[in-house]
C-alpha cells in the first residue's frame, strides 16, 4: 500500500471504537500476526479466509490487536486486507465504530485513493438486489447519505440516487434530493421538484443551487421565494443573494417580526448565511424570543456575524506587509462555533 494509505488505516484503527479484548475472537488472528514471518504465504491465506468468514469479527479483532502494535509484516498485511475489503467502508456507516464527524473526515481523506467510495457508501446504506433497495437499516442509511453529502459531487452517483428519490422515508428522500440537485445542477430538474408535497425536498433542492449562477437558476430561485413554506422561501432568498441577483434584507426583517415561530427561525437562519451588519439588532431581539428554536438560530447567526466583523476589523487594522518581511503575520484566532440549533423541520 502507498504510505499515505497505510497512515490512514493506522489512524482509523486508533480511532475505531471496538469492544474490549475478546480472547476467543483475537487469539487466532494474534497468532497469525505474531508468526507471520515463519510462513508468509500460508498465513496470508489464513488471514484472508478469516476475513472472508466473518468481516465484522475480523475488524474488531484487527483493531484491538493493531491498537497495541501495528508494525511488522503480519500487521502490515492485516492493514492491507482491511483497506482492500468492503468492511472498512461499511464501518463508516456504523455509528458504534466512529462518530459521524470522524467518519466524514475519513471518507474525505480516503476519496482520492478510492474514487468510488461514495458509491460504496450508498450500497452499504441501501443494499440492493437487481436495482431494488431492500432490508434498510434506517440509521445506517441516513448516515451513509450524510457522509456522501459531504464528499465532492460526482455524476456517477446520480443513478443510485434515483431509487432513493422515491423512498417512503421523508428524510431519506429529501437528503437524496439535495445530493442529486447539487450533483446535476440542472435548474429544470429542480423546478420539477418544486411540485413535491414534502417541503423538505423543496427546501433541499433549492439549497443545492446555492453558489451556482445562471439566468435559468435565478428564475427557479425567484419562483421559490414565493413558496408557501418559510424554509423553502428563505433558501431561495439566500441563493439569490449569493448570485448577486437580489437584496433579501427587507423581506427577512419582515419575516423575523412575523407571528409564525417557524418563519422567525427561518429568517434568523438566513441572516446567519447572508451576514449583513444591519441584521444585528433584529437578531438580538430574536435572542429573547419565546421559542427555543428561534433563539438558537439567532444565537448561531450572531456568532457568525461577530466572527465576520472581527475578521474584517483585524484585517483593516493589520499593518501593511513589508516587502522584505521574513515572517508572515499571524492569523487571528477564530471564535468557536456554537452547538448547532435544532433543524427547522427535523431534517
Amino acid at each position: 500500500m502507498e504510505t499515505p494509505v497505510v497512515e490512514l488505516v493506522r489512524e482509523f484503527v486508533e480511532q475505531a471504537r471496538v469492544p474490549p479484548e475478546n480472547e476467543e475472537e483475537d487469539l487466532f488472528l494474534q497468532g497469525l500476526i505474531d508468526d507471520f514471518h515463519s510462513s508468509p504465504a500460508m498465513f496470508k491465506r489464513d488471514i484472508r479466509r478469516r476475513l472472508e468468514k466473518d468481516p465484522d469479527i475480523f475488524l474488531r479483532s484487527a483493531c484491538r490487536i493493531l491498537k497495541a502494535k501495528s508494525v511488522g509484516p503480519g500487521a502490515a498485511y492485516v492493514m492491507e486486507q482491511l483497506w482492500s475489503n468492503p468492511v472498512m467502508v461499511a464501518s463508516l456507516v456504523d455509528p458504534a465504530i466512529l462518530p459521524l464527524p470522524a467518519a466524514i473526515t475519513f471518507a474525505k481523506r480516503w476519496q482520492p485513493y478510492d474514487p468510488l467510495i461514495d458509491i460504496k457508501l450508498l450500497h452499504k446504506g441501501f443494499p440492493a438486489d437487481d436495482g431494488v433497495v431492500h432490508d434498510i437499516d434506517i440509521i445506517r442509511a441516513k448516515r451513509a447519505l450524510a457522509i456522501v453529502n459531504e464528499l465532492p459531487a460526482n455524476r456517477h452517483i446520480l443513478l443510485p440516487l434515483v431509487n432513493l428519490l422515491c423512498s417512503s422515508d421523508a428524510r431519506v428522500r429529501s437528503k437524496a434530493a439535495a445530493i442529486y440537485g447539487r450533483t446535476c445542477q440542472n435548474p429544470e430538474w429542480v423546478h420539477k421538484r418544486l411540485a413535491e408535497a414534502d417541503p423538505r425536498v423543496r427546501a433541499n433542492v433549492i439549497e443545492s443551487l446555492w453558489g451556482v449562477d445562471s439566468d435559468a437558476i435565478r428564475a427557479v430561485l425567484k419562483e421559490a421565494t414565493r413558496d408557501r413554506n418559510h424554509r423553502v422561501a428563505v433558501n431561495a432568498m439566500i441563493g439569490l443573494h449569493l448570485s448577486g441577483a437580489a437584496d433579501a434584507t427587507a423581506s427577512l426583517q419582515k419575516l423575523a417580526c412575523g407571528k409564525e415561530p417557524m418563519g422567525r427561525a427561518a429568517a434568523a437562519f438566513a441572516m446567519g448565511q447572508i451576514l449583513k451588519d444591519e441584521f444585528k439588532p433584529v437578531l438580538e431581539t430574536l435572542l429573547r424570543d419565546a421559542n427555543a428554536n428561534v433563539r438558537g438560530r439567532a444565537l448561531a447567526a450572531l456568532i457568525r456575524l461577530r466572527r465576520k466583523q472581527e475578521a474584517a476589523k483585524n484585517e483593516a487594522s493589520a499593518p501593511a506587509p513589508q516587502e522584505d518581511a521574513a515572517e508572515p503575520e499571524e492569523t487571528p484566532a477564530e471564535t468557536p462555533e456554537p452547538p448547532p440549533a435544532p433543524d427547522l423541520q427535523g431534517n
